[in-house]
């Protein structure tokens, strides 16, 4: 059940970047939903990585010439869906914010309000 809601969850992400292409841009275009989900997916991959991770030393395995600490079984692949998966939530949730208007981009200030800008 769980990988059907992770199947579900991808497969709108998907739909909603091939409608981005047909309907007019209000806050998030095609190309800057791609760069979104790239930026996002590379900062939740390094972020999982270290999930589940069992050293050599650990199973008393160690390979000769090899550092102790190195992995016995990294499950990249896995990191990888578990990453994909996140990825899609947290673009759905800024993809939501920015393209129904929730947070008025234009009234934030991007720095010290005591300085004045001309």
């Amino acid at each position: 059940m769980r990988r059907y809601a992770e199947y579900a969850l991808l497969g709108l992400v998907f739909v909603i970047w091939i409608a981005q292409g047909f309907l007019p841009d209000r806050g998030v275009g095609l190309v800057t939903g791609v760069v979104i989900f790239l930026i996002s997916w590379w900062m939740l991959f390094l972020g999982v990585l270290p999930l589940k991770v069992r050293g050599q030393f650990e199973d008393d395995d160690v390979v000769e010439g090899s550092e102790p600490g190195a992995p016995v079984s990294p499950r990249i692949k896995e990191k990888m869906w578990l990453a994909t998966v996140l990825t899609a939530g947290v673009w759905l949730v800024l993809f939501t914010i920015l393209e129904f208007g929730l947070v008025d981009l234009d009234s934030l200030t991007w720095g010290p309000s005591y300085i004045e800008y001309d």
